[in-house]
């Protein structure tokens, strides 16, 4: 199994949401996560969260404005599109990441399968049939934005 630890560190200071950051910057939230495992926890300021899914994530990833633990579920055929969920520090749901609009057939849309930050910035990663999506997701509004084909 392979454990996750993510930290993401960052103090308002009047920059727009999803660009990069300075990591020296301090405000954090971190978490750990185990593949196959059914339970997200994290810790932000001392203070502990955690929430338990159905199924075990295939991907997490905690991000400081607004603080929140963002979580893939895993994709089923058939199954939402929207299997990205933005939760607050509680566990609540504040928001699903939208699927993005790629143009085609909408039967090429599966769904996401990773996010991550890389270089201080937030990463979504979709998958369609036809290739692989990546851009920055608004945890604010659930839009992926700056969208371009990954690899």
């Amino acid at each position: 199994m392979t454990t996750w630890w993510n930290s993401v560190s960052a103090l308002s200071l009047g920059r727009p949401p999803n660009r990069r950051r300075d990591l020296a910057e301090i405000m954090s939230i971190s978490t750990s996560w185990t593949s196959g495992q059914r339970v997200v926890a994290w810790e932000s300021d001392g203070v502990a969260g955690r929430r338990e899914f159905d199924e075990p994530p295939v991907a997490v990833a905690v991000w400081d404005e607004p603080p929140s633990v963002i979580v893939v579920e895993p994709m089923h055929p058939g199954g939402r599109l929207d299997n990205a969920i933005v939760l607050d520090l509680e566990g609540g749901e504040r928001i699903r990441l939208q699927p993005p609009h790629l143009g085609g057939e909408p039967h090429w849309r599966l769904g996401y399968y990773t996010i991550y930050v890389s270089q201080g910035v937030l990463t979504a990663v979709f998958q369609t049939t036809v290739g692989d999506f990546w851009g920055v997701p608004d945890i604010e509004t659930g839009e992926l934005k700056d969208i371009a084909e990954w690899r």
